[in-house]
């Protein structure tokens, strides 16, 4: 019988505190190819260990850091009070949307809109390079062979981590918001990206993001998927999109078998 992957929390240090993430490693002895999983705006949630786990299975040793580690606050939250919280992000008025709750839901809700409007500057990068230097310290993971995978807000800090010439393999972004592109030149990995055409926030603006990579000579492929909202990933959300979900994810796969697992295969 097939062993099965293993599944923990550990925890290493960061340059203020210490990063508490979700690691999912293959059966058998590796070393691996390793994938980072950066989790959206709402945190580690069970979606983005169940994608860990989804990647596990595919070969890849996985590690979801919680970005909000030793973030009181957040930790007070309920994941369905942040998705709701998360719709006044587009309501056309936003005091107006809260007097549709009982004084006590609105004031939680306000609270949570600006907790997250507080952090919506933050780049995390300094716990996501300690995310990589963990990983490159683990004899169970082959070092040059780490790449970046992101969704909503973790879209976004994978093309910003990669931005930061940080030594990826590879970099997938899931409907997140363009990197800075004067960071452009200083990436050093292929980039994938997918994105729905009914998120035009976010979409509107990869063409920027895709004229960049190409006056610099990097490798940046993109895909649009008709009629997807934001979030069409997460199976959790009602802006869950079969068809888009179940293709972004073949091509993420191949994606990340070419660049991720290449050498690993070859020196084998």
């Amino acid at each position: 019988m097939e062993q099965s992957l293993q599944t923990e929390y550990v925890s290493y240090p960061s340059t203020e505190h210490d990063v508490r993430a979700y690691l999912a490693t293959p059966p058998g002895a590796g070393p691996w190819p390793a994938l980072i999983v950066i989790h959206e705006w709402t945190g580690l949630i069970p979606y983005v260990e169940d994608v860990s786990r989804r990647l596990t299975r595919e070969g890849y040793l996985a590690l979801a850091p919680d970005l909000y580690s030793g973030d009181p606050e957040r930790a007070s939250f309920e994941y369905d009070d942040m998705e709701e919280a998360g719709e006044l992000n587009r309501a056309p008025d936003i005091e107006e949307a809260l007097r549709k709750h009982t004084p006590e839901r609105g004031a939680l809700l306000r609270r949570i809109h600006e907790w997250r409007q507080a952090r919506s500057g933050r780049t995390y990068i300094p716990d996501l390079q300690a995310t990589m230097t963990y990983l490159q310290r683990r004899t169970d993971v082959v070092a040059s062979r780490i790449g970046v995978i992101g969704f909503c807000m973790g879209g976004r800090l994978s093309g910003t981590l990669a931005t930061t010439g940080a030594e990826l393999a590879a970099a997938s972004i899931f409907y997140g918001p363009i990197p800075p592109l004067d960071g452009v030149p200083d990436i050093r990995c292929p980039m994938e990206g997918h994105y729905g055409s009914a998120d035009p926030s976010v979409t509107s603006r990869v063409p920027q993001l895709d004229a960049a990579m190409k006056a610099a000579g990097k490798d940046f492929t993109y895909f649009v998927y008709e009629g997807a909202p934001h979030a069409f990933h997460n199976d959790t959300r009602p802006s869950y999109t079969a068809d888009a979900a179940e293709l972004s994810w073949a091509r993420t796969l191949e994606f990340l078998n070419r660049h991720v697992k290449r050498a690993v295969a070859a020196g084998r």
